[in-house]
């Protein structure tokens, strides 16, 4: 008797998408292999390039699956405020689709690179064309500033690995950005002012120093692993062998700097802290710092942001924790600030107000708002104290 041939599930694709994402957003498009997806989905590795092609055409799916899921939700909403209603139901069930987006799009060759980049830009100006008609007061670019500011507090829990039920998840990253869109204030009675050019500046004497900053700069625009040795030393003007002389590998400069960007951050937070009377002074102060830093040091916060997890685990987790306690400083100012919040809800809330600030400060056309820390410092108190 001969057996039956054994058919592959209808959703095997759909399978296969899902876990790549969640792969890539734990351990980095580099981290994953397509072995270990194959294995996760429990399919063999030559049974992938029945789908895809390699890695990247994995990713490039994934990207365009994630694009499809928000798109869908922003095309049948009724406003602005419905569109990221949506949009925190899905990121609440899928907390990793939005970040791959963010962190994980410049791995793609160019040409699939742009096309994502333009599909973000496609998403943004459909809630940012709800927003012009559900507030008709706003210009163009200061609804296009608030839909991304809102954009960021929606998908902020992709960054974090907060526990909470998905409801209460979407119900308060729901709340969070909606506020950004209805009670937002945007300055837009100043002329727009160029982007601060990248680079002048004087080089530093110290060689070691010049290395920092030239790897700073690079792993905050391309990426970790999209960057060479060759390359941190050309931009520093130091021949190749020459960088050994400073450090034994890449990998030592990320966490060098990496090192001194959390250093920056709890001196940030005790500066605030030490000369404040008031929880509310507190507050205020971390929020003005926070917002300074990111604005002259965005290279440096985007690698903190994005490259932690291409350290080795001793170095993360030293990284991690100066991280967690700068927020946990954060929450406690905010549930004293605000005691109706309870602790998740302190904490959700800190964590989207500085993803807002993180990613609004990337963005190049932001950047030449002349009243730009001005407008990030009003959505974070807004979203933080409430006013």
């Amino acid at each position: 008797m001969s057996s039956r041939p054994v058919r592959r599930p209808r959703d095997r694709r759909e399978t296969i998408i899902r876990k790549a994402a969640e792969l890539f957003h734990e351990k980095g498009f580099h981290g994953v292999s397509l072995a270990e997806i194959a294995s996760a989905v429990g399919v063999s590795a030559p049974a992938l390039y029945r789908h895809f092609t390699g890695k990247p055409d994995l990713l490039a799916k994934v990207l365009s699956d994630t694009y499809d899921r928000l798109q869908s939700v922003a095309d049948t909403a009724d406003s602005a405020e419905d569109a990221l209603r949506g949009l925190a139901e899905v990121v609440a069930e899928r907390r990793e689709l939005a970040v791959l987006w963010q962190r994980e799009a410049r791995h793609l060759p160019e040409e699939r690179r742009g096309e994502t980049r333009q599909q973000m830009r496609d998403l943004g100006a459909s809630i940012t064309l709800l927003l012009r008609r559900d507030r008709p007061e706003l210009t163009e670019a200061g609804a296009d500033l608030l839909t991304w500011a809102a954009l960021s507090v929606a998908v902020s829990p992709g960054h974090h690995r907060m526990f909470c039920s998905t409801a209460r998840l979407r119900e308060q990253i729901a709340e969070l950005s909606v506020t950004v869109l209805r009670h937002g204030v945007v300055l837009d009675d100043a002329p727009a002012t160029p982007a601060p050019a990248r680079g002048g500046g004087l080089a530093p004497a110290s060689r070691r120093e010049a290395l920092v900053g030239a790897a700073t700069k690079l792993f905050g625009s391309r990426g970790f692993h999209q960057v060479s040795l060759n390359d941190i030393g050309a931009a520093a003007g130091i021949a190749g062998p020459s960088v050994y002389k400073h450090f034994s590998s890449k990998g030592e400069i990320l966490f060098e700097l990496l090192n001194r960007g959390a250093a920056s951050l709890q001196l940030g937070m005790t500066r605030a802290m030490s000369t404040a009377r008031t929880p509310e002074e507190a507050l205020d102060g971390l929020v003005h710092g926070y917002v300074e830093m990111c604005s002259e040091h965005t290279d440096l916060i985007a690698a903190l942001v994005t490259e932690v997890l291409h350290l080795p685990d001793d170095q993360r987790h030293t990284i991690r924790r100066v991280q967690h306690d700068f927020v946990a400083e954060w929450v406690e100012l905010v549930a004293k600030v605000r005691p109706e919040l309870d602790q998740t809800d302190a904490q959700l809330t800190v964590h989207g107000a500085l993803d807002m600030i993180n990613d609004v400060l990337r963005i190049s056309r932001f950047r030449a708002r002349p009243r730009l820390a001005e407008e990030l410092t009003g959505l974070s108190h807004l979203l933080l104290m409430g006013r």
